[in-house]
Protein backbone atom coordinates (compact mmCIF):
# COMPACT_ATOMS: atom_id res chain seq x y z
CA UNK A 1 0.00 0.00 0.00
CA UNK A 2 1.16 3.05 -1.10
CA UNK A 3 2.36 5.66 1.95
CA UNK A 4 -0.18 8.32 0.44
CA UNK A 5 -3.45 5.80 1.26
CA UNK A 6 -4.84 4.93 4.51
CA UNK A 7 -5.04 1.75 5.50
CA UNK A 8 -8.17 1.25 5.01
CA UNK A 9 -9.37 3.30 2.08
CA UNK A 10 -13.37 2.32 2.00
CA UNK A 11 -13.72 4.31 4.83
CA UNK A 12 -13.10 7.58 2.78
CA UNK A 13 -15.74 5.98 0.60
CA UNK A 14 -18.00 5.47 3.33
CA UNK A 15 -21.49 7.70 3.43
CA UNK A 16 -21.60 9.90 6.10
CA UNK A 17 -24.53 8.49 7.55
CA UNK A 18 -22.30 5.26 8.14
CA UNK A 19 -19.35 7.58 9.85
CA UNK A 20 -22.91 9.29 12.23
CA UNK A 21 -23.55 5.45 13.00
CA UNK A 22 -20.19 4.08 13.88
CA UNK A 23 -19.26 7.25 15.71
CA UNK A 24 -22.57 6.64 17.67
CA UNK A 25 -21.49 3.18 18.38
CA UNK A 26 -18.19 4.27 19.70
CA UNK A 27 -19.82 6.73 22.23
CA UNK A 28 -22.64 4.14 23.37
CA UNK A 29 -19.39 1.64 23.79
CA UNK A 30 -17.55 4.55 25.77
CA UNK A 31 -20.90 5.21 28.04
CA UNK A 32 -20.74 1.56 29.12
CA UNK A 33 -17.08 1.47 30.24
CA UNK A 34 -18.01 4.45 31.95
CA UNK A 35 -21.29 2.60 33.81
CA UNK A 36 -19.09 -0.01 34.44
CA UNK A 37 -16.52 2.03 36.06
CA UNK A 38 -18.85 3.83 37.86
CA UNK A 39 -20.46 0.53 39.45
CA UNK A 40 -16.86 -0.04 40.71
CA UNK A 41 -16.19 3.63 42.01
CA UNK A 42 -19.53 4.09 43.46
CA UNK A 43 -19.04 0.38 45.54
CA UNK A 44 -16.10 2.28 46.61
CA UNK A 45 -17.18 5.42 46.63
CA UNK A 46 -16.94 6.34 51.01
CA UNK A 47 -13.06 4.71 50.53
CA UNK A 48 -12.43 7.11 47.79
CA UNK A 49 -13.70 9.96 49.57
CA UNK A 50 -11.61 8.89 52.66
CA UNK A 51 -8.66 8.89 49.80
CA UNK A 52 -9.37 12.19 48.75
CA UNK A 53 -9.37 13.67 52.02
CA UNK A 54 -6.33 12.06 53.71
CA UNK A 55 -4.36 14.88 52.70
CA UNK A 56 -6.73 17.32 54.36
CA UNK A 57 -7.15 15.23 57.75
CA UNK A 58 -2.81 15.02 57.80
CA UNK A 59 -2.34 18.61 57.21
CA UNK A 60 -4.81 19.50 59.96
CA UNK A 61 -3.36 17.24 62.48
CA UNK A 62 0.09 18.52 61.50
CA UNK A 63 -1.07 22.12 62.31
CA UNK A 64 -3.07 20.92 65.66
CA UNK A 65 -6.64 21.69 64.05
CA UNK A 66 -9.23 18.83 65.13
CA UNK A 67 -9.03 16.31 62.32
CA UNK A 68 -12.25 16.45 60.49
CA UNK A 69 -15.10 18.14 57.93
CA UNK A 70 -18.37 19.49 57.96
CA UNK A 71 -21.34 20.01 55.38
CA UNK A 72 -24.05 22.88 55.60
CA UNK A 73 -26.74 20.97 53.90
CA UNK A 74 -28.49 17.59 54.35
CA UNK A 75 -28.38 16.47 50.88
CA UNK A 76 -24.33 18.11 50.57
CA UNK A 77 -23.04 14.52 51.91
CA UNK A 78 -24.38 12.80 48.49
CA UNK A 79 -24.91 15.39 46.18
CA UNK A 80 -21.64 17.81 46.87
CA UNK A 81 -19.04 14.99 47.53
CA UNK A 82 -20.00 11.27 47.28
CA UNK A 83 -22.14 11.34 43.64
CA UNK A 84 -19.48 13.84 42.05
CA UNK A 85 -16.23 11.75 43.71
CA UNK A 86 -17.62 8.50 42.51
CA UNK A 87 -18.55 10.25 38.80
CA UNK A 88 -15.14 11.71 38.21
CA UNK A 89 -13.19 8.56 39.13
CA UNK A 90 -15.53 6.27 36.90
CA UNK A 91 -14.18 8.91 33.61
CA UNK A 92 -10.43 8.61 35.23
CA UNK A 93 -10.78 4.65 35.07
CA UNK A 94 -12.67 4.05 32.55
CA UNK A 95 -10.34 6.48 30.40
CA UNK A 96 -7.83 3.82 28.64
CA UNK A 97 -11.39 2.44 27.26
CA UNK A 98 -12.57 5.89 25.88
CA UNK A 99 -9.39 6.29 24.10
CA UNK A 100 -9.43 2.94 22.47
CA UNK A 101 -12.91 3.76 21.70
CA UNK A 102 -11.59 6.94 19.88
CA UNK A 103 -8.67 4.96 18.11
CA UNK A 104 -11.08 2.45 16.80
CA UNK A 105 -13.09 4.92 15.05
CA UNK A 106 -10.01 6.90 13.38
CA UNK A 107 -7.74 4.24 12.99
CA UNK A 108 -9.33 3.04 10.03
CA UNK A 109 -8.72 6.88 7.92
CA UNK A 110 -4.93 6.82 9.31
CA UNK A 111 -2.09 6.13 7.45
CA UNK A 112 0.14 3.68 8.53
CA UNK A 113 2.69 6.02 9.94
CA UNK A 114 0.11 7.62 11.60
CA UNK A 115 -1.23 4.58 12.83
CA UNK A 116 1.95 3.74 14.50
CA UNK A 117 2.00 7.25 16.14
CA UNK A 118 -1.01 6.81 17.54
CA UNK A 119 -0.52 3.38 19.46
CA UNK A 120 1.63 5.55 21.65
CA UNK A 121 -0.52 8.71 21.89
CA UNK A 122 -3.17 6.82 24.62
CA UNK A 123 -0.55 4.92 26.51
CA UNK A 124 1.46 8.03 26.97
CA UNK A 125 -1.67 10.55 27.65
CA UNK A 126 -2.56 7.75 30.48
CA UNK A 127 0.50 7.72 32.10
CA UNK A 128 0.50 11.07 31.65
CA UNK A 129 -2.58 11.50 33.10
CA UNK A 130 -1.85 8.83 36.28
CA UNK A 131 1.13 11.37 36.80
CA UNK A 132 -0.71 14.32 37.22
CA UNK A 133 -3.31 12.82 39.63
CA UNK A 134 -0.17 11.01 42.02
CA UNK A 135 1.44 14.52 41.51
CA UNK A 136 -1.39 16.62 42.44
CA UNK A 137 -2.20 14.12 45.46
CA UNK A 138 1.19 13.35 46.66
CA UNK A 139 2.79 16.49 46.48
CA UNK A 140 0.67 19.99 45.44
CA UNK A 141 -2.19 19.57 47.72
CA UNK A 142 -0.14 18.37 51.09
CA UNK A 143 1.64 21.50 50.20
CA UNK A 144 -1.45 23.75 49.22
CA UNK A 145 -3.24 22.61 52.33
CA UNK A 146 -0.15 22.53 55.11
CA UNK A 147 0.54 26.56 53.55
CA UNK A 148 -3.40 27.85 54.30
CA UNK A 149 -3.68 25.92 57.47
CA UNK A 150 -0.20 26.90 59.07
CA UNK A 151 -0.94 30.78 57.97
CA UNK A 152 -4.57 30.46 59.83
CA UNK A 153 -2.47 30.00 62.62
CA UNK A 154 -0.78 33.01 62.97
CA UNK A 155 -4.13 34.53 64.37
CA UNK A 156 -3.78 35.36 67.61
CA UNK A 157 -6.02 34.27 70.70
CA UNK A 158 -8.21 37.69 71.55
CA UNK A 159 -8.67 37.88 74.84
CA UNK A 160 -12.21 39.74 75.67
CA UNK A 161 -10.85 41.68 78.71
CA UNK A 162 -12.94 43.85 80.25
CA UNK A 163 -15.35 46.63 78.47
CA UNK A 164 -14.46 49.80 78.49
CA UNK A 165 -16.68 52.45 80.24
CA UNK A 166 -18.89 53.68 77.88
CA UNK A 167 -19.35 49.99 76.32
CA UNK A 168 -19.97 48.79 80.40
CA UNK A 169 -22.46 51.49 80.45
CA UNK A 170 -24.41 50.02 77.81
CA UNK A 171 -24.22 46.45 78.89
CA UNK A 172 -25.80 47.13 81.96
CA UNK A 173 -29.00 46.86 80.42
CA UNK A 174 -28.30 43.53 79.57
CA UNK A 175 -28.97 40.27 81.82
CA UNK A 176 -27.46 36.89 80.92
CA UNK A 177 -30.02 34.18 79.06
CA UNK A 178 -29.62 31.69 81.37
CA UNK A 179 -27.87 31.36 85.02
CA UNK A 180 -23.72 31.77 85.44
CA UNK A 181 -23.36 28.28 87.59
CA UNK A 182 -21.15 28.88 90.33
CA UNK A 183 -19.52 26.12 92.90
CA UNK A 184 -17.28 25.53 95.42
CA UNK A 185 -14.54 24.58 94.02
CA UNK A 186 -11.52 26.40 95.37
CA UNK A 187 -9.61 28.52 92.58
CA UNK A 188 -6.21 27.50 93.21
CA UNK A 189 -6.50 24.10 94.14
CA UNK A 190 -5.70 22.01 90.60
CA UNK A 191 -8.99 21.38 88.34
CA UNK A 192 -9.82 17.61 87.90
CA UNK A 193 -8.09 16.52 84.99
CA UNK A 194 -9.37 13.92 82.46
CA UNK A 195 -7.17 11.02 81.37
CA UNK A 196 -5.74 11.81 77.88
CA UNK A 197 -5.13 9.23 75.34
CA UNK A 198 -3.45 8.65 72.16
CA UNK A 199 -5.71 6.59 71.28
CA UNK A 200 -9.37 5.33 72.47
CA UNK A 201 -9.16 2.94 75.34
CA UNK A 202 -10.40 0.08 74.00
CA UNK A 203 -12.39 -1.31 77.41
CA UNK A 204 -13.91 1.82 78.64
CA UNK A 205 -17.01 1.80 80.76
CA UNK A 206 -20.09 3.50 80.18
CA UNK A 207 -19.94 7.56 80.71
CA UNK A 208 -16.57 7.65 80.75
CA UNK A 209 -14.74 10.26 79.67
CA UNK A 210 -11.40 10.90 78.07
CA UNK A 211 -9.14 13.18 75.86
CA UNK A 212 -7.70 11.96 72.61
CA UNK A 213 -4.40 13.92 71.59
CA UNK A 214 -4.21 12.56 68.47
CA UNK A 215 -7.83 13.54 66.92
CA UNK A 216 -7.74 16.19 69.08
CA UNK A 217 -11.31 15.97 70.79
CA UNK A 218 -12.91 15.21 74.15
CA UNK A 219 -14.24 11.76 73.73
CA UNK A 220 -17.40 9.82 75.64
CA UNK A 221 -19.02 6.21 75.66
CA UNK A 222 -22.31 6.26 75.78
CA UNK A 223 -23.21 2.67 75.27
CA UNK A 224 -22.00 0.91 72.72
CA UNK A 225 -21.44 4.14 70.59
CA UNK A 226 -18.48 7.17 71.13
CA UNK A 227 -19.43 10.46 71.14
CA UNK A 228 -16.49 13.10 70.72
CA UNK A 229 -16.20 17.33 71.02
CA UNK A 230 -13.43 18.58 69.18
CA UNK A 231 -11.16 21.05 70.52
CA UNK A 232 -10.39 23.87 69.16
CA UNK A 233 -7.60 26.44 68.55
CA UNK A 234 -7.74 29.06 71.15
CA UNK A 235 -7.13 31.58 67.73
CA UNK A 236 -8.92 34.85 66.44
CA UNK A 237 -9.53 32.18 62.91
CA UNK A 238 -10.03 28.46 63.00
CA UNK A 239 -10.68 26.93 59.72
CA UNK A 240 -13.97 24.28 59.85
CA UNK A 241 -13.50 22.92 56.31
CA UNK A 242 -16.88 22.38 54.25
CA UNK A 243 -16.55 18.62 52.95
CA UNK A 244 -18.15 19.41 49.25
CA UNK A 245 -15.98 22.86 49.10
CA UNK A 246 -12.66 20.37 49.65
CA UNK A 247 -13.84 18.17 47.05
CA UNK A 248 -14.19 20.77 44.29
CA UNK A 249 -10.52 22.18 45.41
CA UNK A 250 -9.03 19.14 44.89
CA UNK A 251 -10.43 18.02 42.33
CA UNK A 252 -10.43 21.44 40.31
CA UNK A 253 -6.22 21.54 41.08
CA UNK A 254 -6.12 17.46 40.02
CA UNK A 255 -7.67 18.44 36.98
CA UNK A 256 -6.10 21.63 35.84
CA UNK A 257 -2.62 19.25 36.59
CA UNK A 258 -3.56 17.01 34.74
CA UNK A 259 -4.13 18.85 31.53
CA UNK A 260 -0.83 20.69 31.90
CA UNK A 261 1.06 17.54 32.21
CA UNK A 262 -0.27 16.78 28.71
CA UNK A 263 2.10 18.83 27.49
CA UNK A 264 4.52 16.44 25.94
CA UNK A 265 2.07 14.38 24.21
CA UNK A 266 0.83 17.70 22.50
CA UNK A 267 4.76 18.39 21.45
CA UNK A 268 5.15 14.53 20.20
CA UNK A 269 1.85 15.17 17.95
CA UNK A 270 3.62 18.44 16.69
CA UNK A 271 6.93 16.00 15.94
CA UNK A 272 5.59 13.19 14.62
CA UNK A 273 3.06 15.23 12.04
CA UNK A 274 6.00 17.32 11.32
CA UNK A 275 4.21 20.79 12.14
CA UNK A 276 6.76 21.98 14.51
CA UNK A 277 10.44 21.08 15.09
CA UNK A 278 12.32 20.71 17.77
CA UNK A 279 15.01 22.71 16.93
CA UNK A 280 12.14 25.72 16.16
CA UNK A 281 11.26 25.41 19.61
CA UNK A 282 13.91 24.89 21.55
CA UNK A 283 15.19 28.81 21.32
CA UNK A 284 12.41 29.57 23.40
CA UNK A 285 13.46 28.29 26.64
CA UNK A 286 13.00 31.25 28.73
CA UNK A 287 9.62 31.86 27.42
CA UNK A 288 8.34 28.71 28.56
CA UNK A 289 9.83 29.15 31.91
CA UNK A 290 7.37 32.03 32.18
CA UNK A 291 4.71 30.13 30.93
CA UNK A 292 5.55 27.52 33.43
CA UNK A 293 5.03 29.76 36.34
CA UNK A 294 2.40 31.76 34.89
CA UNK A 295 0.15 27.77 34.74
CA UNK A 296 1.38 27.58 37.91
CA UNK A 297 -0.02 30.58 39.26
CA UNK A 298 -3.41 29.91 37.27
CA UNK A 299 -3.79 26.23 38.15
CA UNK A 300 -2.64 26.52 41.68
CA UNK A 301 -4.02 28.80 44.91
CA UNK A 302 -2.37 32.05 45.64
CA UNK A 303 0.32 30.73 47.59
CA UNK A 304 3.79 31.16 46.07
CA UNK A 305 4.79 27.58 47.37
CA UNK A 306 2.23 26.14 45.58
CA UNK A 307 3.16 27.91 42.20
CA UNK A 308 6.99 27.28 42.62
CA UNK A 309 6.12 23.18 43.75
CA UNK A 310 4.25 22.98 40.02
CA UNK A 311 6.06 25.23 37.97
CA UNK A 312 9.54 23.47 37.84
CA UNK A 313 7.80 20.14 36.68
CA UNK A 314 5.79 22.16 33.87
CA UNK A 315 9.15 23.09 32.61
CA UNK A 316 10.54 20.05 33.12
CA UNK A 317 8.35 18.25 31.12
CA UNK A 318 8.80 20.86 28.12
CA UNK A 319 12.32 19.99 28.93
CA UNK A 320 10.84 16.19 27.57
CA UNK A 321 8.88 17.32 24.67
CA UNK A 322 11.58 18.87 23.11
CA UNK A 323 13.62 15.48 23.46
CA UNK A 324 10.66 13.49 22.35
CA UNK A 325 10.02 15.73 19.82
CA UNK A 326 13.20 15.13 18.07
CA UNK A 327 12.89 11.55 18.37
CA UNK A 328 9.59 12.27 16.93
CA UNK A 329 10.61 13.87 14.02
CA UNK A 330 13.24 11.27 12.96
CA UNK A 331 11.15 8.22 13.14
CA UNK A 332 8.03 9.72 11.36
CA UNK A 333 10.35 10.24 8.14
CA UNK A 334 9.53 8.16 5.02
CA UNK A 335 13.18 6.63 5.00
CA UNK A 336 11.37 4.95 8.56
CA UNK A 337 8.96 2.91 6.58
CA UNK A 338 10.80 1.22 3.07
CA UNK A 339 8.27 -1.45 3.01
CA UNK A 340 5.32 -0.47 3.19
CA UNK A 341 3.30 -0.36 0.05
Amino acid sequence: MPLDQPDDASLIAMPLGDHLEELRRRIIWSLAGVLLAAILTFWFGFNLIAWLARPLIQAQDAMGFAPGTQTLEPTAGFSSVYLPVCLIAAVLLAAPWILFQGWRFVAGGLYRHERRAAHLLAPFSTVMTALGVAFTYYLLLPVSLLFFLNFATKYPPVDVGSPNALTALLLKGYTPQAPILTTDHDPAAAPPALPVFDQDPADAPNGSMWVNARAGKIKIRVGEAIRSIALERDNLLTPRVELGAFVKFAANMMLGVCIAFQLPVVMLVAGWSGLVKASVLAPFRKYALFAAFAAGALLTPTDLTSMFVLAIPLYLLYELGLVIMGWAGRSSGAKDFPNET
